[in-house]
């Protein structure tokens, strides 16, 4: 009992570990400007994101990626958010289209956690075009 007990210990402390060290990656102090995939017709400016302002914030929450990879990605990277043109219905909605990472209307995106925030009464980022796209 006692060395399945030991056992068990041992692997919450490195899953804690793993954990702690997957969350202590530093946000970019400096805004960042994010890119689109390679060709994307862009209708409206790029954005710069400040960064260090979303430092509370979990990692994971947005670079979703991080349980595979514990460095986090940038959405356009390839195979995640890396549709730039979409033509069909699906691709439009598809969470391919980099777009959607940024303004689908779930947590994980910009737009969704700061309407979620704002619904629930919290400090939020902006919600409209102008508010990130200057």
């Amino acid at each position: 009992m006692r060395s399945i007990l030991a056992i068990a210990s041992v692997i919450i402390m490195l899953l804690t570990t793993a954990a702690f060290a997957v969350t202590t990656e530093k946000a970019p102090a400096d805004p960042v400007i994010i890119k689109v995939p390679e060709g994307t017709k862009l209708k409206k400016s790029l954005v710069s994101f400040p960064h260090a302002k979303h430092a509370a914030e979990a990692c994971a929450t947005c670079h979703h990626t991080m349980d595979k990879n514990p460095k986090a990605q940038p959405c356009s990277t390839k195979g995640c958010h890396d549709m730039g043109n979409p033509v069909t219905k699906e691709e439009k909605l598809s969470m391919t289209y980099f777009r959607n990472a940024y303004h689908a209307n779930v947590t994980a995106s910009c737009n969704g956690c700061h309407k979620a925030r704002k619904a629930e009464g919290k400090p939020a980022g902006p919600t409209d075009c102008k508010g990130c796209h200057k």
